[in-house]
């Protein structure tokens, strides 16, 4: 359908060749290239449509702004007020950014202007709004991590985009990886579109007739002609605030009180950083506002907000928020999501989150299906302003490890939750962390792309490794405690000799994020899983993949091997946990096991060396069977973290809404639920006794005392 862009056209749709409108006579090509298809959107000022452009061979669609005069009535007379936008040039360079569409045109036609755009396909923010109902916090603070830095690059630029509101940020359409708004959607890779209502900084006052944007969201001074920089931060806030509410910012106000009571309106409570730095966001006076968007960036650092841990459908988006938030969002999670770099200007690109859904955190029970009494729960601390994103328990059962969202590893007494060693070296989240078998290291591994081994009675860095070229999502030593697996978004896996610091090279055969690593203990077999759903098991020895298990449809975020190294348990994003058998069998060698090992660049080095991690070929190695035993179905929410107690007997499960689950491993069954926090949660047990340690990121740890 071609649609004729005169505003007077009593019917502008036409047939899809028509070069004529039928109804008013005007060229439906305009300026003989551009087929409109139909509107995007309308102000007082400009009309936006769909379009494409017939005089390039693949007929890209594009979008096409059209700008008029608004009109007044003063004294009986219609009075003309020009148009006030960005000037051409500066809308180019703002093109360059990767979440700011294109500039591709501009010209003058019948006395009015055009810009033609590119078109970036995906959805906006209201209608997922519409779509999926109220975003969770841990969309927002994506959404704050992605768009922040537009803002302040469009700002370094003096401009002021004037009309930032969710119907103008699209959620781009890609296979990159960004934290998921729903089942099937992605939220990440963001792009703030609109900038028809663009201004220079220095344009100084407007008439009100000229003041553009949509009232709703605009900033009291920019309603009054007096926009600046900031005003877009009130903007974003309040976009924020009606994503989280569902409500039109008309309503939050309280012109009573004079003061926003958006916080009324949520369905889910937000945590009080983020309802203070969205309140600091939409604070009426200017001198009270963020005056930049980077000041946002450094008080959104220690919110669960610092992973670009997600893949898409994921390959997180994160992983996470990931961010985690992931991650996470990413984490965040989150992004999962990735923005395609900058190439013609230089900014930083600030790690994104997986989704995590921050739930209001319930009272603290454990209702096992079998027995009416809840067990006692203890939390152990609340670390102010500090997601927890791994949890491990020393060999002795005394102290309990946790990796931080400020980069800090932590040492908790057990019993009373006392800090005993804050361990500092990590610039970025610690994601990862593990104690060795004799309890006297920790390997941890975190988003600055590093490993680092501790001292875990001095608190002292022994050393760090940089092998790997991004974040590091995690780490396990070998049962003997001489080697240590990581495992990271740069596809790889790689091995390190403890004793002397020397680097095992990746593995081949890894097309993809891996997520999880745990060894078998007997050391024989190493298993990874992938954001593509698929597990992979190693021979450790030579580095030959030993088989491939496929049953998961998303991300294999957790891996656990039982005690006895039968039972393989991997828990998914497709919200499911699996049990597989990994017993070894007396299988024939899988072909090329005569081949030399299947390390990279470094197997002569390494056969140099007189390691206890022998490298060697076995031809009568024992096989896994690697077979599907049985699927745990009951979680609502995407599986984060699994642990086996120590007897092998239960395997506990925890999901992104923070809800722990436990289950028979010999049958499969359920056995009880555990409620206590309020999002993502990492698990692992003591070893010593029947308590399951929690890590969350809603900055608790909760030690839980499981029945026999």
């Amino acid at each position: 359908m071609s649609y004729c862009i005169n505003s007077h056209c009593p019917h502008p749709q036409n047939l899809d060749r028509a070069t004529v409108c039928k109804s008013c006579g005007s060229n439906l090509l305009l300026k003989g290239r551009y087929r409109v298809f139909h509107t995007l959107g309308e102000s007082l000022t400009t009309r936006t449509f769909l379009a494409v452009d017939e005089d390039q061979p693949s007929q890209p669609r594009c979008v096409i702004q059209q700008f008029f005069e608004a009109e007044t009535v003063a004294d009986g007379q219609k009075l003309r007020n020009p148009t006030f936008r960005a000037p051409d040039w500066a809308l180019d360079e703002l093109g360059k950014h990767p979440q700011i569409p294109k500039l591709l045109a501009s010209f003058e036609l019948d006395s009015r202007q055009y810009l033609v755009q590119e078109y970036i396909e995906g959805r906006n923010l209201a209608t997922q709004l519409l779509e999926k109902g109220v975003f969770k916090e841990i969309h927002i603070w994506y959404i704050l991590s992605e768009l922040l830095p537009v803002l302040q690059f469009v700002h370094d630029h003096q401009l002021i985009h004037r009309d930032i509101k969710p119907s103008n940020i699209i959620h781009r359409k890609s296979s990159q990886a960004v934290p998921t708004l729903g089942e099937k959607e992605n939220l990440g890779g963001l792009v703030l579109v609109d900038f028809g209502s663009a201004i220079a900084t220095n344009s100084g006052p407007l008439k009100r007739a000229t003041a553009t944007g949509a009232a709703e969201y605009a900033a009291p001074e920019q309603i009054q002609g007096q926009a600046i920089p900031s005003s877009d931060i009130y903007s974003l806030g309040i976009t924020c605030i009606h994503l989280l509410t569902g409500m039109s910012p008309f309503d939050l106000f309280d012109i009573k009180a004079d003061s926003w009571a958006w916080r009324h309106y949520l369905k889910v409570p937000v945590s009080a950083r983020l309802g203070c730095i969205l309140d600091r966001m939409v604070q009426r006076e200017t001198s009270k506002r963020y005056p930049t968007a980077s000041a946002i960036l450094q008080d959104i650092k220690h919110g669960p907000a610092s992973m670009d841990l997600i893949l898409s459908q994921p390959q997180w988006t994160l992983g996470a928020w990931a961010g985690a938030v992931v991650g996470l969002l990413s984490l965040v999670l989150g992004s999962r999501f990735q923005s395609p770099q900058p190439q013609a200007f230089t900014y930083q690109e600030p790690a994104t989150i997986p989704e995590i859904r921050f739930n209001p955190p319930p009272m603290s029970d454990f209702q096992p299906q079998t027995s009416p009494e809840p067990a006692a729960v203890r939390t152990l601390t609340t670390l102010d302003k500090n997601p927890v994103w791994a949890v491990a328990v020393t060999p002795n059962g005394r102290a309990i490890v946790s990796g931080n969202n400020d980069g800090t590893i932590r040492l908790l007494h057990k019993r009373h939750g006392k800090v005993i060693k804050v361990l500092g070296g990590h610039s970025g989240p610690v994601w990862s962390v593990a104690v060795s078998p004799d309890g006297r290291t920790i390997a941890s591994g975190g988003a600055d792309n590093t490993i680092k081994l501790w001292n875990i009675y001095t608190g002292k860095l022994i050393r760090s490794w940089e092998g790997h070229k991004d974040g590091v999502f995690s780490v396990a030593f070998s049962p003997d405690g001489t080697v240590i697996a990581s495992v990271g978004k740069d596809k790889t896996l790689k091995l390190w000799q403890v004793d002397d610091a020397v680097e095992l090279e990746a593995f081949k055969g890894l097309s993809d994020q891996v997520q999880s690593v745990a060894f078998s203990p007997d050391r024989q077999t190493l298993a990874t899983g992938n954001s593509d759903g698929i597990i992979k098991l190693w021979n450790c020895q030579t580095g030959e993949l030993k088989q491939t298990l496929i049953g998961h449809s998303d991300a294999v975020w957790s891996l656990a091997i039982s005690p006895d190294g039968q039972t393989l348990a991997s828990g998914s994003w497709d919200k499911t946990a699996k049990l597989w058998d990994i017993s070894p069998n007396h299988e024939s060698p899988l072909p090329g096991d005569s081949q030399l090992p299947n390390f990279t660049d470094n197997s002569d080095r390494l056969e140099s060396h007189d390691f206890s991690w022998n490298i060697k070929v076995s031809h009568d190695s024992l096989q896994p069977k690697g077979s599907l035993l049985r699927t745990l179905i009951g979680h609502a929410d995407r599986i984060q973290s699994l642990a086996f107690s120590p007897n092998g007997d239960k395997l506990a499960s925890s999901d992104l809404s923070g809800i722990i689950k436990l289950w028979q491993t010999n049958t499969g069954e359920m056995t009880g639920t555990l409620k206590g926090h309020a999002t993502w949660v990492e698990l692992a047990f003591n070893p010593q006794d029947q308590t399951l340690v929690s890590g969350s990121f809603d900055d608790t740890i909760k030690v839980w005392r499981l029945s026999p």
